[in-house]
């Protein structure tokens, strides 16, 4: 049978941001080949409000006549009011209190070993400010070349991340929001900051549609590097690639469900285009939907809990429908006609697309108040705030992004700029 084609763009506060922490090292280890001194600071990954605690424990390893740590605040001038204060420290712990406005720049809590001040060590946790309403980034071609770019959620701050004429496709940020993931013919990451661009695959093959998994450690992706598209998975630092799916269909990847433990995708392996998930390792694969011959099911979407699964099902009758069922693949509902479904981050809201129109609406996660939010046209990747209390947009129109609340009131442009401007995404909290 012939099976259609489908697109592969498909879904995929006020506070500081505490970005991973290095452990350092004493790469001159003293004691004839001993293992060398390391630093480490946990929790490697924090995020706190303005004026808001945080706590930290330093180890030192490897130092037989080790002493502890020393802390301190480095990157910022300015003081406490500025760049946030130490308390109740001790050797192996501090708390961090931030400020009560975004510390300026880039600055960070250091702890270094003190046993010898001749070869100290230090681990830094880097800390970087965010907006008050959050961060997005996008995509933009107004400086020549697809280039991806940060904003405040005001529209102000524009940032220039990557300075490349390489086409960037659509970008997602890592969980923990210090990293951001896109794709030209090979997958990419870059940090929050502009630094540390990183080709992580480096196949001459099509590699697309980074996925991260919940916890960062992986990411998930499409390529044709075996002659047909499959799904594979690699550590979040490129290494470790494993083919998921190793089947002579065509497999794309949809998402990681919230624990990590599953990755669903559709496939037309069994004639039809189906929706499926697989252990994160590539077992267990299962087969959820079975549609008739005339239509088929893709752009799997789990549910902020996991517990349900939001997908579209199309025909060449009908443009696209929303359904939704539950993980296992029972209960499957239809709930409206629409395309690219995208949770509202407490599960209770779903927005979408109309097919045809291109006007973001949203609903109940049950498909009642249907809601049509925009009157424009065009509308192409609504995505929700983090707290859920509003939604941007690209309008493919004027190619500019637009921010409104999550009841479609508030419209404004955030872009506003002769270039084109889309693929908005949301900077998540840090968990």
């Amino acid at each position: 049978m012939n099976t259609p084609s489908l697109p592969r763009r498909l879904l995929i506060v006020s506070g500081v941001f505490l970005v991973t922490a290095c452990g350092g090292s004493d790469t001159t280890a003293p004691g004839g080949g001993r293992p060398a001194v390391l630093v480490s600071v946990v929790p490697a990954t924090a995020s706190l409000l303005t004026s808001g605690s945080q706590d930290f424990t330093a180890t030192v390893a490897n130092d037989p006549s080790n002493r502890g740590v020393t802390w301190s605040i480095a990157g910022c001038s300015g003081g406490p009011a500025a760049c946030g204060s130490l308390s109740n420290v001790t050797s192996v712990t501090a708390t961090y209190t931030a400020p009560t406005t975004v510390p300026p720049g880039t600055l960070g809590v250091t702890a270094t070993s003190v046993s010898d001040n001749s070869k100290s060590v230090t681990a830094r946790v880097a800390i970087t400010a965010i907006a008050a309403a959050g961060q997005i980034a996008f995509i933009s071609d107004r400086d020549g070349a697809r280039d991806i770019y940060v904003m405040n959620a005001d529209g102000s701050g524009v940032t220039r991340l990557t300075n490349s004429p390489a086409f960037k496709q659509s970008l997602v940020w890592s969980p923990d929001g210090a990293k951001i993931s896109f794709f030209t013919a090979e997958i990419y990451t870059i940090n929050a900051d502009g630094s540390g661009l990183r080709n992580l695959t480096n196949n001459p093959a099509n590699d697309y549609g980074p996925v991260w998994s919940p916890d960062g450690a992986r990411i998930a992706f499409g390529s044709d590097r075996d002659g047909n598209d499959e799904i594979y998975v690699m550590n979040a630092d490129g290494t470790g690639l494993v083919d998921l799916s190793n089947n002579p269909a065509t497999d794309f990847a949809g998402g990681w469900s919230p624990d990590g433990t599953k990755i669903g995708f559709h496939s037309n392996r069994d004639g039809n285009w189906e929706i499926y998930v697989m252990n994160a390792d590539g077992s267990g694969v299962t087969r959820l939907t079975n549609t008739q011959d005339t239509a088929w099911s893709y752009g799997p979407v789990w549910s902020p809990d996991g517990s349900r699964i939001a997908f579209v099902r199309s025909s060449s009758t009908n443009n696209g429908g929303i359904y939704v069922m539950n993980a296992d693949g029972s209960n499957v509902v239809r709930l409206t006609y629409g395309v690219f479904p995208a949770w509202s981050p407490d599960g209770t809201k779903i927005a979408f697309l109309s097919s045809p129109g291109g006007e973001v609406y949203v609903m109940s996660a049950d498909g009642s108040g249907v809601t049509r939010l925009t009157t424009t046209e065009g509308v192409f990747e609504p995505a929700w705030s983090p707290d859920g209390t509003k939604i941007v947009f690209e309008n493919e129109r004027d190619g500019e992004i637009y921010l409104m609340n999550a009841d479609g009131s508030g419209v404004r442009n955030l872009t506003n700029n002769p270039a084109t401007d889309g693929h908005p995404a949301w900077r998540p909290r840090c968990p």
